[in-house]
C-alpha cells in the first residue's frame, strides 16, 4: 500500500478522534455504516456536523466580516505623525548626459580602453590607489 495513502488515512483517523462529529457529515455516511457493520460504535455528534455546504457558507461569512472589518478607518492611523528623520530624499537632479546609445565601439577604442584598464591594473597592483582611481574614472576620448 502507498505510504501516503496511509499517512493521510492515519491523519483523518486522529481527527476522527479528536472530533467525532467529522463522522456525522452526510459525506462519511459510508463510513459510519461501514464501521457499525463491523460491529463499531460511532460515538454520538457532540455538536452539529458539517458538511460541505456549511463549510463554504461558514467561508464565506469568515470572509464578509473579514471585508467589513478593513472597510471601517482606523481611527489610530491617522492619528500617527510619520517621522521622516533619516529618509533618504529623491533624486532632483537633471539626467546625466549619457554616451551615445547607438554609437559602434572601434577596434582604437577598445585599444584605448585595454591601455587604461592596464595602467589602473598596474597602478593597483604598485598600491598607489589615487592614480588607479585616476585611470578607472578617466574618460574615454
Amino acid at each position: 500500500m502507498d505510504p501516503r495513502k496511509v499517512s493521510e488515512l492515519r491523519a483523518f483517523v486522529k481527527m476522527c478522534k479528536q472530533d467525532p462529529s467529522v463522522l456525522h457529515t452526510e459525506e462519511m455516511r459510508f463510513l459510519r455504516e461501514w464501521v457499525e457493520s463491523m460491529g463499531g460504535k460511532v460515538p454520538p455528534a457532540t455538536h452539529k456536523p458539517k458538511s460541505e455546504d456549511n463549510v463554504k457558507e461558514e467561508k464565506r461569512d469568515n470572509k464578509t466580516e473579514e471585508s467589513i472589518k478593513t472597510d471601517e478607518p482606523s481611527s489610530e492611523e491617522s492619528d500617527l505623525e510619520i517621522d521622516n528623520e533619516g529618509v533618504i530624499e529623491p533624486d532632483t537632479d537633471a539626467p546625466q548626459e549619457m554616451g551615445d546609445e547607438n554609437g559602434e565601439i572601434t577596434e582604437e577604442m577598445m585599444d584605448q580602453a585595454n591601455e587604461k584598464k592596464g595602467a589602473a591594473i598596474e597602478a593597483l597592483n604598485d598600491g598607489e590607489l589615487q592614480k588607479e582611481l585616476t585611470y578607472s574614472l578617466m574618460p574615454s576620448n
